[in-house]
């Protein structure tokens, strides 16, 4: 996107969002958060992310938290966040990948959180930390032969929210890696939703977004007295996004169907992955 296109967006944006006595406050001095501004509108976004890291450290006001998150989503606008942090990996850590979820069951909602990636080394401990002191998450990952790691924590409450977390990934015989991860506010509305058994409404969320992956919608049966969580029956869908199964071939039985919506985009070089998922137990003739 050229400077000229990201400066009109902020500016439409500016206009449309806050009241003229709130931008005076934003941008009559030369802090931090006036600074993440300047910096977008200049197509600097990397040091837009870090004006905006600096920002969330100052204990922001709710006014200035609500601007963060508005800057944040306008950042990521740009390609879906690829610029948003030019910090690499280490080069023992080959993929990494930070998903939120937000699970309905039973007319709650239950916040989890999974971190997952790839690693020469045996990853020791993964830290997932609500800036400052926050814990979320701390303990060792399950690894398979293939170097994949996965850790997830689950009933989460401050973990749904948006702003700044501190992630450490700790490797047999190498230097911890830190980082900054700012998440945006999670969608307030859930846009998915149980008709019956076999089928779901799917609430649509304006224009598309051109700049990142179309929505995925992930179907997937599990055995209910399968403690692993391991799926019986997995499809992703992308573009028309289904409402309603496709006939399956399992035994007859008892089981546990998950639907979810996934949302991707990057923090540089983290994949992040917001998913809206709804689940019950189904009866085979049901399906």
């Amino acid at each position: 996107m050229s400077n000229l296109s990201i400066a009109c967006s902020l500016l439409v944006l500016h206009s449309a969002l806050w009241a003229p006595n709130v931008l005076a406050s934003w941008f009559v001095s030369q802090d931090v958060f006036s600074m993440g501004h300047q910096k977008l509108l200049e197509g600097k976004t990397s040091e837009s992310f870090d004006a905006m890291v600096q920002a969330w450290q100052q204990s922001p006001s709710v006014d200035q938290q609500n601007n963060l998150n508005d800057l944040l989503q306008l950042a990521i606008t740009e390609d879906c966040g690829r610029s948003l942090d030019g910090t690499a990996l280490p080069p023992w850590l080959t993929t990494l990948g930070i998903q939120r979820e937000m699970v309905q069951n039973q007319n709650q909602v239950l916040p989890r959180l999974v971190i997952t990636g790839t690693s020469e080394q045996r990853i020791t401990n993964i830290d997932f930390i609500r800036w400052p002191e926050e814990p979320v998450l701390s303990a060792t990952p399950k690894t398979n032969n293939g170097g994949y790691f996965s850790i997830e924590t689950r009933r989460l409450e401050k973990a749904s929210s948006e702003g700044l977390y501190q992630m450490i990934i700790s490797a047999d015989g190498e230097q911890s890696y830190k980082t900054w991860v700012l998440l945006t506010r999670p969608h307030s509305k859930q846009r998915i939703g149980w008709v019956d058994s076999r089928n779901w409404r799917i609430e649509r969320n304006g224009l598309p977004d051109k700049v990142c992956p179309s929505p995925v919608l992930s179907m997937n049966i599990y055995d209910l007295n399968d403690t692993s969580w391991t799926p019986l029956w997995t499809e992703n869908v992308d573009g028309k996004l289904p409402t309603t199964l496709p006939d399956i071939d399992l035994p007859d039985g008892r089981y546990w169907l998950s639907v979810g919506i996934i949302h991707s985009r990057w923090q540089g070089e983290i994949a992040i992955r917001d998913i809206q998922s709804i689940t019950r137990p189904v009866e085979h003739s049901d399906m």
